[in-house]
């Protein structure tokens, strides 16, 4: 605001010259010389004026400062004054005061929320697979005693930046990790994991469930097209290798909603499939009890101390009634196992941390986690002895 115009406001005060000369920081002879200028030809009147602009881009607010000549009254009249977008911003408070130079006005306004979209049908309105369903069941019947192969593949965080050779990566993993499990036992069964941070988001705003900002290279509908296609594909060819499929789902702490409408929407994809058990029911912990095997299966991203406690209390009869137990997770991206041990050494309770096909991002490089291999495995178990296999695939 020009010094004419800061004179003519004082006009309004009803104080002396030396006062107002005094107010506005000038001497008491240049004040009277303004004076005697805005009285002759009066300059003309601010109606209003934006002063300042400041956004918060990460928590996705602003504040909104302006001038105006008269007092405004409502929130339209704000935001008519202050020229916010309603389209992309809601007004939240505000407040005004008058001073010598007009009505000081400032706002503070959140940035609307994108619409839901609904995830599923979209996927599936879209849903052109190159690759039709198969039917047909290889057992290696070289051997005699059936086993079950137990395939958890966590943390692939479809969307992710950098992580732009997943599909080939994970696609190459079930390949190779299904086939030398098929050529060298006869699997009766194969449990297959899912989710666990299968995505990277969980919003369109390109965040983790509880809002954290991470680092991706898709937007959310695409790495869940992608996610979606690519888990069709393997649910399709696991189910070839075994007479058996279990499918089971695990939220991650990256994609709780996400992943679940995906694994929700495969199980209707396969519901004509008798050999495929889908056990896609939202929940952090869930068991899967194969002759003497108990399979424990979380995704790790809360504390293991009171792990063994837990499953015996929560699962008591599959506790009880096996010999061999083990808690399958991941979160960490890489290998690691813990063994809780009574004191035959025989039922005892092992927890194993499995790695990722995932390739790191800055948040790992910024913790020090790197330098773990790209790795999926695959185990495969007796009934009766436990495990009896391994196989480990290097991406």
């Amino acid at each position: 605001m020009s010094l004419h115009h800061k004179v003519y406001g004082t006009l309004k005060w009803k104080k002396s010259d030396e006062y107002c000369a005094a107010k506005l920081n000038i001497s008491l002879e240049e004040y009277k010389k303004i004076k005697h200028k805005v009285l002759e030809s009066p300059p003309p009147k601010i109606t209003h004026k934006i002063i300042e602009f400041k956004e918060d881009v990460e928590n996705g607010t602003a504040e909104i400062k302006g001038i105006s000549s008269t007092e405004p009254k409502s929130a339209e009249e704000i935001i008519e004054l202050l020229k916010i977008d309603t389209n992309k911003w809601k007004l939240s408070s505000y407040w005004n005061k008058e001073t010598h130079s007009g009505w000081y006005v400032s706002a503070m306004v959140t940035q609307k929320k994108q619409e839901p979209v609904d995830y599923i049908s979209k996927v599936i309105e879209n849903f052109k697979p190159e690759y039709q369903q198969v039917t047909t069941i290889h057992t290696n019947d070289k051997y005699e005693n059936p086993s079950v192969g137990v395939l958890s593949i966590q943390d692939l965080h479809f969307g992710k930046e950098g992580n732009f050779t997943i599909v080939e990566d994970f696609k190459n993993a079930i390949r190779d990790l299904v086939l030398r499990a098929y050529a060298s036992h006869k699997l009766e069964k194969i449990i297959y994991v899912v989710g666990g941070d299968l995505l990277n988001m969980d919003n369109f705003d390109g965040a983790t469930t509880k809002g954290t900002p991470v680092d991706n290279e898709q937007r959310a509908y695409d790495a869940y097209n992608d996610a979606f296609n690519t888990l069709y594909w393997s649910v399709n060819y696991i189910k070839q290798f075994c007479n058996e499929l279990e499918v089971v789902y695990l939220p991650g702490n990256h994609d709780r909603l996400s992943s679940y409408h995906i694994a929700h929407a495969l199980s209707k994809c396969f519901q004509e499939d008798r050999n495929i058990e889908f056990n896609v029911e939202y929940s952090e912990r869930k068991v899967v009890v194969y002759g003497d095997n108990f399979f424990a299966f979380e995704h790790g991203d809360v504390t293991k101390k009171l792990t063994p406690l837990v499953y015996a209390t929560e699962f008591p009869k599959q506790w009880g009634s096996t010999t061999y137990r083990t808690c399958y997770t991941g979160h960490f991206h890489s290998k690691k196992v813990t063994e809780f041990v009574t004191d035959n050494e025989v039922h005892g309770f092992s927890i194993k941390h499995l790695p990722s096909l995932s390739r790191s991002d800055y948040w790992h490089y910024h913790n020090k986690f790197t330098g773990s291999k790209r790795q999926a495995i695959m185990e495969i178990h007796d009934g009766k002895k436990g495990k009896i296999s391994e196989f480990t695939y290097n991406a």
